[in-house]
């Protein structure tokens, strides 16, 4: 858990731009993204959605994106920053509802979603999506808001494995930690490369930081080649809340 310095934040550019994670150091959106996303694209009149990478945070340039409202659906391809922009009347005039989102992108698990509109206004607009993976394998993502800054993912397999940021993060061919953003929004992501049938897995969320809740957290799990369910966290008086487990290979 350190602190990210000037010269962390230029290797961040480097890794990034070339696909590659640097776990727990560098921040997936900066502060310009940040206002982009959610500060100017409003006082301009629109609303941004932005798509990236589950694991390096990379852009996702060049995906097909299609919104499917009430009345009409919608198709775009996002752009170099991997944002999709749509007009905010078109939003303001739903007032409530949802939209429908569906990502598709050569070498991706398609991605789906639906946003809540709410007094005419988006809350989630930050996205990830992971690649695809060997179908023996799952993917947990983990986002939430700019509160609290710091949330940590936990796996643990019986008693002989545990992989989160202070615990053992990589054992070759099992488990890793991918990422460990710690400045609010996320993600953190976890890829457990093999289910042990035998075994049972308990993965839960840990409010590091402590401030603010886990409320309205989201574990996105990707499994069997697909995004498998979206694990909203409810209220909970601690500091630590469940997300699932997995029992005879079988994610419960």
């Amino acid at each position: 858990m350190g602190r990210t310095t000037g010269w962390t934040v230029f290797l961040c550019s480097l890794f990034v731009a070339a696909a590659v994670s640097l776990a727990g150091e560098c921040s997936c959106w900066d502060d310009r993204e940040r206002h982009e996303v959610e500060g100017f694209s409003e006082i301009e009149g629109a609303v941004v959605l932005s798509f990236k990478d589950a694991v390096s945070c990379a852009p996702l340039a060049g995906a097909d994106v299609r919104l499917s409202f009430p009345d009409k659906e919608r198709s775009l391809r996002t752009g170099a920053k991997g944002y999709i922009v749509m007009p905010e009347e078109v939003v303001e005039s739903m007032d409530e509802g949802t939209i429908g989102v569906t990502l598709s992108k050569e070498g991706y698990i398609p991605f789906k979603t639906f946003l809540p509109v709410e007094a005419g206004t988006i809350r989630h607009r930050r996205f990830l999506v992971s690649r695809k993976l060997p179908l023996s394998s799952v993917r947990f993502v983990l986002q939430w808001d700019e509160k609290p800054k710091d949330l940590d993912l936990h796996l643990i397999k019986d008693t002989t494995l545990h992989i989160s940021y202070r615990h053992m993060r990589s054992i070759p061919d099992l488990a890793r930690l991918d990422r460990d953003d710690m400045d609010g929004l996320g993600p953190e992501t976890l890829t457990l490369d093999r289910i042990d049938k035998d075994a049972s897995y308990r993965l839960f969320v840990h409010n590091y930081s402590g401030e603010s809740s886990l409320a309205g957290s989201r574990v996105s799990v990707y499994a069997n080649g697909k995004l498998d369910r979206v694990v909203t966290l409810p209220e909970t008086a601690g500091r630590q809340a469940d997300v699932l487990v997995i029992e005879g290979g079988t994610l419960r």
